[in-house]
C-alpha cells in the first residue's frame, strides 16, 4: 500500500509530504491544490508505465498544460525545472521508496514528452540472487534502475507484494465523472474497464461475477426507487421506446413505484436520474477486481444528495478494506466528512490550504477539535474549526 507521498515543484505544490491511509479525504477551498496532489501521483504512475506523453497523462486524469506552467512559479523564488515525486510503499514492516524526477526538453511545448531521471529502486545486495527474475521484470517493465543498499543487514525490502503495488501505481487513475459520459452519450476516455469520466459502466457490470453482483445489490437501498439493475445486452429496450438512442449504454433500471404494465417501470441510463448513475459507478469501482487497486476521485459529491454522500462514504470505506482498494478523494461537501471514522487509522482526513506565498499545505486531522458543544465533523468544518475555508470574505 502507498503510505507516504512527497511532492515538490508541481503547480501550487512547492514541497509537501503526506502519510496516507486506505481511505483518504482531502478538503479545502477552491484552488488550494487538492487536485494537484492527485495529479502528481498520476504523473509518477505514468512515469513508471513509460507513458509520459500528452495522451498518457490526459487519459490518467491530468490537466495537461505546457511544462512551464506545470512547474511551480512562485514570486520571489527561482523556478525549478524539475518535478520531484517520492513514494513510499509499505507492507507490514517492509518498505520501499520509489523516486520520480521529471523534466521536459521543451518547457514551452505542450506536446513535449516528459522524461524521468528517477526510477531508482533500493534493495539489499545480499538479497539480489533471491529476486533476479523479479528485478529483470521490474527493470524492463517499469524502467527502473536497480541500486543496492548496504549497511542495513539482511532485511529484504523487495518482495512479491511490491510487484502488485507497482502495478497499482502504473494503473492509477483520477476519476472525475460527468453525466453525459455516465449516460453513454459522450465518450472521451480510452481507459478500461471504466473511463475516468464515467464511461463503460454498463460493460463492466455485464462482466460482473455472481459474487460481485451479490455485493452490489446490497446497496440498492441507497436509491429509494431502485428495484433492479438490468443489462440489456441486445439493447432490445431501445426499439421499444425506452430511450432516444443517443446513448450507447445498455444499462437500465426498474422503478419500484411505476406500473409494470407495458414495461413502464424500466428506464435507461440515458433517461434515469443522475444520482443512481454516480452511486452505481462508485460502487462498481470499489467492488470490481478489474478496476485499479489505487485511484483517486475528484469531487465525489457531484450530483449527490448530502445524505447519500454520508452513507456512500461509509459504504465505500468498508468496500475499500474488503476489496483491497486505496483511494484519494477530494470534496467540497461537508456531509462527506460525516461518513468517515477518525478512530480508524486507515480513514484519514486532510485539510488543504495555501500558506505563505500561496504554497499548498496539507494537514491531517486525527481527531475532532475541542468544542463547547457536541458537533459533527461537517458542522465543525462549516464553523471554521477545521480550517479549509476561504478567508478572503
Amino acid at each position: 500500500m502507498l503510505r507516504k507521498i512527497t511532492v515538490k515543484n508541481y503547480k501550487s505544490v512547492h514541497d509537501i509530504t503526506t502519510e496516507l491511509g486506505r481511505m483518504n479525504i482531502f478538503i479545502g477551498e477552491n484552488g488550494c491544490g487538492k487536485s494537484n496532489i492527485l495529479e502528481a501521483l498520476a504523473m509518477a504512475g505514468a512515469s513508471k508505465a513509460s507513458d509520459l506523453d500528452v495522451e498518457g497523462l490526459y487519459n490518467r486524469g491530468v490537466r495537461v498544460v505546457k511544462p512551464s506552467l506545470t512547474f511551480s512559479s512562485f514570486t520571489r523564488l527561482r523556478q525549478n525545472k524539475k518535478i520531484i515525486i517520492d513514494l513510499e510503499f509499505q507492507e507490514g514492516d517492509e518498505k520501499v521508496n520509489i523516486p520520480t524526477a521529471l523534466h521536459c526538453e521543451n518547457e514551452e511545448d505542450i506536446y513535449s514528452k516528459w522524461k524521468d531521471e528517477g526510477g531508482i529502486l533500493l534493495i539489499d545486495e545480499s538479497e539480489t540472487h533471491l529476486h533476479s527474475s523479479m528485478l529483470d521484470k521490474i527493470s524492463k517493465d517499469a524502467t527502473f534502475k536497480i541500486v543496492h543498499k548496504t549497511g542495513i543487514g539482511n532485511k529484504r525490502i523487495l518482495t512479491e507484494w511490491l510487484v502488485s503495488d507497482l502495478s497499482g501505481l502504473t494503473n492509477y487513475l483520477i476519476f472525475n465523472l460527468n453525466t453525459k459520459a455516465l449516460r453513454g452519450v459522450r465518450s472521451e476516455s480510452k481507459k478500461m474497464p471504466l473511463g475516468i469520466n464515467g464511461e463503460s459502466l454498463d460493460i463492466l457490470l455485464s462482466q460482473f461475477t455472481q459474487a460481485e453482483w451479490e455485493q452490489l445489490i446490497r446497496y440498492n437501498y441507497m436509491i429509494r426507487w431502485l428495484d433492479e439493475i438490468l443489462i440489456d445486452e441486445k439493447d432490445v429496450f431501445k426499439f421499444k421506446g425506452h430511450k432516444l438512442g443517443r446513448s450507447n449504454s445498455i444499462l437500465y433500471f426498474k422503478d419500484r413505484f411505476m406500473q409494470k404494465k407495458d414495461m413502464n417501470n424500466i428506464f435507461s441510463a440515458e433517461n434515469a436520474n443522475d444520482g443512481v448513475l454516480y452511486v452505481l459507478f462508485y460502487l462498481a469501482l470499489f467492488i470490481s477486481k478489474k478496476t485499479p487497486s489505487l485511484f483517486a476521485i475528484d469531487n465525489i459529491e457531484s450530483s449527490l444528495n448530502p445524505r447519500i454522500c454520508r452513507a456512500l462514504i461509509k459504504e465505500l470505506s468498508h468496500l475499500s478494506d474488503t476489496n483491497n482498494k486505496q483511494v484519494l478523494i477530494t470534496t467540497h461537501n461537508p456531509a462527506v466528512l460525516d461518513g468517515i471514522n477518525l478512530n480508524d487509522n486507515e480513514q484519514r482526513l486532510f485539510i488543504v490550504d495555501r500558506g505563505e506565498g500561496g504554497k499548498t499545505r496539507v494537514k491531517r486531522i486525527k481527531m475532532k477539535p475541542d468544542a463547547d458543544e457536541k458537533l459533527k465533523l461537517s458542522e465543525m468544518w462549516m464553523r471554521g474549526y477545521l480550517g479549509g475555508l476561504p478567508k478572503n470574505f
